[in-house]
């Protein structure tokens, strides 16, 4: 595994900071990794040996998150997630590679996400903050899966998106 990573931090004020990183990397190994045939299957599907991209490399990498208060109660915090898909192969009916394993990819990652919250005191040592989070705002698909067999027919289909969503959640401060 090699990594180039840089870092920036802008504080706007005390109350207010922008934060970038931006990661180029490259993931190379053996591929029957023994950790993947570990779990339930009685019989696992073992490829022939193979050498070269992991499945967890990722060349490009952009990640931006911030806190900024807007109020003596109210803090937003953003984070945008720019990256390259992650790779895979495509396997025969067999569960063998067919061609160069992990050659292709997931489509490019997009998430925009925030949450907004807001600090009620309950007395002078208890509060409760209550938040609104958003996921995906732009609604970006990023398939969580694909089909890669190239016998099944809905071969190289991605599937798995998780849309725009929202969520609202409170917690207790001492």
């Amino acid at each position: 595994y090699r990594q180039f990573d840089v870092m920036a931090q802008l504080k706007l004020r005390t109350d207010r900071e922008l934060f970038a990183s931006y990661t180029q990397s490259r993931a190379r190994g053996d591929l029957n990794d023994f950790g993947k045939f570990l779990g339930t299957v009685p019989v696992p599907v073992i490829p022939e040996n193979a050498y070269g991209t992991l499945s967890a490399d990722l060349p490009h990498r952009l990640l931006a998150w911030g806190v900024f208060r807007l109020t003596k109660t109210i803090q937003a915090a953003p984070v945008i997630e720019y990256r390259s898909g992650f790779p895979y192969s495509e396997l025969t009916a067999s569960q063998q590679y067919y061609g160069i394993p992990n050659s292709h990819r997931y489509p490019h990652f997009l998430s925009i996400d925030s949450r907004i919250s807001k600090d009620i005191k309950i007395n002078a040592k208890y509060s409760v903050r209550v938040s609104l989070a958003s996921f995906n705002l732009t609604n970006h698909f990023n398939p969580e899966a694909v089909h890669p067999n190239v016998a099944d027919p809905a071969f190289g289909y991605f599937f798995g998106h998780r849309g725009r969503r929202f969520t609202a959640d409170f917690d207790f401060l001492c």
